[in-house]
C-alpha cells in the first residue's frame, strides 16, 4: 500500500480507480498595464491534488472535514502522478463535495462520496 495522501498528520485511505490524482501547475495571475493591455504574468509552479473516496467511517471523516474546514492553511503530503516521492506543502482547500450518510449491507453507517480539491498555497520553485 502506498501513502498518497496525508493531511496534518492524518492518512487517507488509498483511493484506486482514478480517484486521486495531483499534478503541477501554473500559478498566474492577470495584470492590467497602464497601456490597457492585459497580460498574464507567471507566479511559479504549485501542486494540486484531487482525492475521493467511496465510503469512509465516522471517525475518520470528522478529523478530515476538521482539517479540510479549518481555513487553512494545512500542512499536507501528496504523492504526485509519476512519483515514488512524497511532496510536502502547505494546501489550501479549493473545492469540496459534502459527503453523505449511507448504510453498508450489514446496516453499519458509513460515510460516502467525500471528494475534494487542494491547491499548494505558495508556488515551490
Amino acid at each position: 500500500m502506498t501513502n498518497q495522501l496525508i493531511l496534518n498528520g492524518i492518512l487517507l485511505p488509498e483511493s484506486s480507480k482514478d480517484r486521486f490524482s495531483c499534478w503541477e501547475e501554473d500559478l498566474s495571475v492577470q495584470v492590467d498595464m497602464i497601456s490597457g493591455r492585459r497580460v498574464v504574468e507567471t507566479r511559479g509552479k504549485i501542486w494540486k491534488a484531487s482525492y475521493s473516496f467511496d465510503y469512509m467511517g465516522n471517525e475518520k471523516l470528522r478529523q478530515v472535514l476538521a482539517v479540510l474546514r479549518s481555513g487553512g492553511p494545512f500542512l499536507a503530503s501528496v504523492l504526485p502522478d509519476n512519483s515514488d516521492e512524497m511532496v510536502t506543502s502547505y494546501f489550501l482547500l479549493d473545492s469540496i463535495t459534502q459527503p453523505t450518510f449511507a448504510f453498508s449491507k450489514g446496516g453499519v453507517g458509513l460515510w460516502h462520496n467525500l471528494a475534494f480539491t487542494l491547491r499548494e498555497e505558495e508556488p515551490h520553485d
